[in-house]
């Protein structure tokens, strides 16, 4: 700070200065019964701007001093109320700012330990599928291809899903929605898998309009009905339910399979966690039930999970009803 943006920053005191100054001159020069000589009174006007521009100058040289200091990031206490507000301002925008770094470097670590997690899983079925070719006939080939390029459909989607999971308000579209058709598209995805492991499924549907975003929805239910099959053996049950009060409305997704420990439970939505029943199933990447999660809340839905050791698992979508003000009001 330079001593004219100080004069500057200054200026309604100087003219407040020079107001009452002229005005005191005034009223004592044309006042009757005070016979000032004008030298005394130039005398008075000098010795009066010599103590003001004194003043300024102490207060220029003390506020360039810490301005200086503050520069230097050195500050060390402040000496006036101003100083103290000024020196809060900047240790609240010290704090934000390094919490924004602190958070950029967390999610630029996640982003590193996904991407490194998602190479490694990537391989696995470009590598069963060369294998495949070189060993199989054709007809088991393609039936074993088919199953491989949905594997790499799926990791592909999921790391799409994972780069765009912190920007959903960009791409998104919140429509009434028809759950049990979204619920039926979801299940067609996987219907090879149901084939297959000949699984029974129970569907227990009525139509319920909701709030949502149909394709973050469908991902969602994609990576939960996907997530039962894995854990769920063959000839087993996937029963799909919908409830609904006054609150909110429920799709339950529950399946007879191997269960979840009470010791997993609480951290199965934390991204990367495979626990016991993951070990066990080399191909979990930890991150299915982790970005459902990050998903729903996005989207102001609830995930919760309920299940027990070798009976069942029972993930609800919860989704919140909205009030309607005039409806309440006439209450």
């Amino acid at each position: 700070m330079n001593l004219k943006h100080y004069l500057f920053y200054q200026r309604r005191l100087i003219f407040t200065y020079i107001f009452i100054m002229t005005f005191m001159t005034i009223m004592i020069w044309v006042e009757p019964m005070l016979k000032i000589d004008i030298s005394n009174l130039l005398y008075i006007q000098l010795v009066g701007a010599v103590l003001f521009s004194v003043y300024l100058l102490s207060e220029y040289f003390i506020i360039n001093k810490h301005f200086k200091t503050v520069q230097r990031n050195l500050v060390r206490k402040a000496k006036t109320y101003e100083q103290h507000l000024f020196h809060s301002l900047l240790q609240k925008m010290e704090q934000h700012h390094q919490e924004m770094i602190t958070e950029i470097l967390q999610d630029k670590k996640v982003n590193l330990e996904f991407m490194t997690s998602w190479f490694h899983d990537i391989k696995t079925p470009i590598s069963v599928s060369r294998l495949v070719i070189e060993q199989s006939d054709k007809s088991d080939a393609i039936n074993s291809l088919e199953e491989e390029i949905d594997k790499i459909e799926a990791y592909v989607e999921q790391a799409l899903y994972f780069v765009r999971s912190d920007h959903v308000h960009r791409d998104y579209l919140i429509t009434e929605v028809d759950l049990s058709k979204v619920v039926h598209s979801a299940i067609r995805q996987h219907s090879k898998i149901f084939i297959k492991k000949k699984i029974q499924l129970d569907l227990q549907l009525i139509q319920i309009d909701i709030l949502t975003d149909q394709k973050w929805l469908l991902y969602i239910l994609s990576q939960l009905i996907t997530n039962a099959l894995k854990y769920t053996a063959n000839q087993g049950k996937l029963s799909i339910s919908m409830e609904e009060d006054q609150k909110e409305t429920r799709l339950v997704i529950e399946d007879n399979g191997i269960g979840i420990s009470k010791a997993d439970i609480a951290r199965v939505f934390d991204q990367g966690f495979t626990g016991e029943n993951g070990r066990m199933f080399g191909s979990s990447t930890g991150m299915g039930l982790y970005l459902a999660k990050k998903l729903a809340n996005k989207l102001g839905h609830g995930l919760t999970i309920n299940s027990e050791e070798n009976k069942f698992t029972a993930v609800t979508i919860h989704f919140p009803r909205l009030n309607d003000y005039y409806q309440m009001n006439e209450i």
